[in-house]
């Protein structure tokens, strides 16, 4: 609705201001040829209420009051400039009154004053542009029309007696009279022109867009669609029932006899029925002038026509609302329409199925392109309850989730089958649809076909049983084959050592020592294979035992010295003063994981030294966390293959294989045995300077009790 500014209302409130703007150089011309046709229409309207006044012996209605009203409306109060010339004019012409009067002066400037302020206040709450649209707007203007005209007809009246036109006496009769007469032209002649005419004109004279005028919407007003033969009978017998009822009511045998003046309601609601309000007016319209022709044809006596005059108020007054409270419901439905069609439009994006249903999961609405996805034609489904086709395992939860949401107001997902044509997989998400009330009663579900998706993640599922299943069948036959080779190499590494033991020449020796090398370094292989094997079997348990953490380091460490001294090698070890003598853990996993990573170290580091440190991270009464690296000088792995390194026969370089030998299975089984020891390793290196490797490892404590550790600390390779 558009509502005007205090300074539009102040500006078009002004009639000097108005009536500048009428005779300026740079004035629209449109105004200039409607203030020209205004007042000749004005005029000619008046001539014919003098004229049908003679033949009838009083005014039905004033319908100039009606073009003034719509006029003011439709185009602004600054048009109220022509009122007063056109009031003026019309009693100077018609009336034959002095120009210099009072009374003429007093009269037309009193209507002019009286229209203009009307106009200020329905522009005000009344929205002009697509006029009565909705009832709400009709009841402000029939209140405002009543109210106004009545007041009107008080003050105008006084002219009369003012004038010694009427006695004093029928000073009640003549404010009825003016009252009731241009209440009709308000309410019949006023909507007409507002919703047929000034759409139009209101393009021609604002200085915005077409669009700015705004009109009932074709495709809500019946009135507009009689493209067929059907509409075109249909509207040649609505104009037909008009005449008809004017017939029977003044000129047949029964209208002396009785008030047939109702009978004008029936054509009026027939056409405002069918033709909104846009027919309403044309038919109150069509009706009126009709009365008045009809009238001139068969004359009725006084008291008909006072009956008359204010039965056809009412008529219009009726034609009015029904044809207004029409065209709000089919405006209504079109929009019902086309949020339908965009719903659809929007399911047709988004490939889902949507639903409405109430908490006893009865459809009240489906919107879906494919009725294949439901278990019944939409037709079928609608008003009847989920639970007539769906199982009470499937609706039970359902039907609680519903429940639930209408409660709690939040959204909620859940899966379903339905055992279409083929089994078919959905995913619903359920939510409360809001209510005025903020009680909500109706559920909204949307449902998507999550099949492929189902399918998907079950062959995924086959698949990675399959994996498991093979991975466990290798780990099983690389466990079994390490078994049963190990077997005949502890023989052959016995018998060796054996033949070792005997006089056999030097070369003999030399090359019993070289099969004693392969055999140990085939037999660390088994071993580490059998670790892999059995970790990724999920057999690998530790055995946590109650050890001394400091001995069985410095025994560890002291075997691996004597391999760094044959290389000339420094390899020092040290811990904090914090570090507990005994833990509880598996001290033969520790030691495997250490041997692998100092074992490292010394392989890949040819000069320097290498650096065994222990810290306590964390700890508490049952348990502490320590903190262990091995530093060296050695050859150091590059960042890109830092990660690498801690997979399963990979090495950060394919030369180290050749030049350093190995599985590269070492840091892979260590990795597994720090996470099994609820720990983690990661290391830092820079290449040609060196690693740093980490790890950390919780290990219990004796008895719960935190244990004050000796201090422990050895340099230079002696204890």
């Amino acid at each position: 609705m558009r509502v005007l500014s205090q300074v539009e209302l102040g500006k078009d409130a002004s009639i000097a201001g108005a009536w500048r703007a009428f005779f300026t150089p740079t004035c629209n011309p449109w105004r200039i040829v409607i203030g020209v046709a205004f007042v000749a229409l004005h005029l000619l309207l008046d001539r014919a209420t003098v004229v049908s006044h003679s033949w009838i012996g009083t005014e039905l209605w004033y319908p100039p009051a009606g073009l003034e009203l719509a006029l003011l409306l439709g185009l602004g109060v600054s048009y109220t400039p022509l009122i007063l010339v056109a009031g003026f004019l019309t009693s100077v012409i018609n009336y034959r009154l002095p120009p210099l009067g009072g009374n003429i002066w007093y009269i037309n400037t009193l209507i002019a004053v009286w229209y203009g302020g009307v106009a200020v206040v329905l522009r005000r709450y009344f929205r002009v542009e697509g006029a009565f649209s909705s009832l709400q707007e009709v009841s402000r203007y029939i209140f405002v029309v009543l109210g106004s005209t009545l007041g009107l007809a008080f003050c105008g009246a006084l002219s009369f007696l003012w004038s010694k036109q009427i006695p004093a006496s029928s000073y009640g009769s003549s404010v009825l009279n003016w009252w009731i007469g241009d209440s009709v032209a308000l309410f019949c002649l006023t909507p007409f022109l507002l919703v047929y005419i000034m759409p139009w004109l209101q393009v021609h004279t604002a200085r915005s867009t077409p669009e700015a005028a705004r009109t009932i919407r074709p495709e809500t007003d019946p009135w507009s669609r009689t493209s067929n033969s059907r509409d075109l009978l249909e509207l040649l017998a609505q104009g037909a029932s008009i005449f008809a009822s004017l017939y029977i009511a003044f000129g047949s045998s029964f209208a002396p006899g009785y008030e047939l003046f109702y009978l004008f309601f029936l054509p009026v609601i027939w056409i405002a029925v069918r033709r909104g309000v846009r027919g309403a007016t044309a038919a109150t319209l069509l009706l009126n002038f009709g009365a008045i022709l009809m009238l001139r044809i068969f004359p009725q006596d006084f008291g008909r026509l006072i009956s008359l005059q204010v039965l056809m108020l009412i008529v219009s007054v009726t034609g009015l609302c029904l044809g207004t409270l029409i065209t709000e419901r089919n405006q209504a439905d079109q929009e019902l329409r086309e949020s339908e069609g965009r719903m659809q439009a929007l399911i047709g994006t988004i490939d889902e199925v949507v639903f409405e249903l109430d908490a006893n999961g009865t459809y009240k609405n489906i919107w879906t392109i494919d009725e294949s996805l439901l278990v019944r034609p939409k037709a079928e489904l609608l008003g009847r309850r989920a639970t007539e086709f769906l199982g009470p395992d499937l609706m039970d939860p359902v039907l609680k989730i519903f429940k639930r949401v209408l409660k709690t107001g939040k959204v909620e997902s859940i899966e379903y089958s339905l055992p279409l044509p083929v089994k078919t997989w959905f995913l619903a998400r359920v939510s409360a649809i809001p209510s005025p009330d903020g009680k909500p009663t109706a559920i909204c579900m949307t449902a998507r076909d999550i099949t492929a998706r189902k399918l998907a993640e079950e062959e995924l599922r086959r698949t990675s049983e399959a994996a498991e299943s093979a991975s466990r069948a290798k780990s099983e036959l690389l466990a079994n084959i390490s078994h049963e080779i190990r077997t005949p190499m502890n023989g052959i590494l016995g018998l060796t050592d054996l033949m070792l033991e005997t006089a056999v020449t030097s070369e003999q020796k030399e090359y019993l020592e070289l099969v004693k090398m392969s055999g140990d370094s085939l037999m660390e292989l088994l071993n580490a294979i059998l670790d892999l094997s059995k970790i990724e079997a999920g057999k690998l348990e530790l055995e946590p035992i109650e050890f001394s953490l400091l001995t069985r380091l410095a025994e560890t460490l002291k075997m691996m010295q004597f391999r760094a001294k044959q290389k000339d090698l420094e390899l020092d070890w040290h811990s904090e003063s914090d570090v507990p003598e005994s833990v509880v853990g598996d001290p033969t996993r520790l030691r495997q994981v250490l041997v692998n990573l100092v074992g490292n170290a010394i392989k890949f580091t040819d000069q320097g030294r290498i650096v065994v440190d222990v810290q306590t991270q964390e700890i508490s009464q049952e348990s502490v966390e320590l903190h262990f690296s091995v530093q060296d000088s050695g050859i150091g792995i590059p960042n890109d293959k830092q990660k690498m390194i801690f997979e399963a026969f990979t090495q950060a370089d394919s030369s180290t294989t050749r030049k350093y030998g190995g599985t590269g299975l070492g840091l892979s089984i260590t990795s597994r045995l720090v996470e099994l020891m609820g720990g983690r390793i990661w290391v830092e290196s820079v290449p040609g300077k060196g690693s740093t490797f980490h790890f950390m490892a919780k290990f219990g404590l004796p008895h719960g009790l935190a244990v004050d550790a000796t201090h422990w600390q050895h340099s230079g390779g002696a204890l």
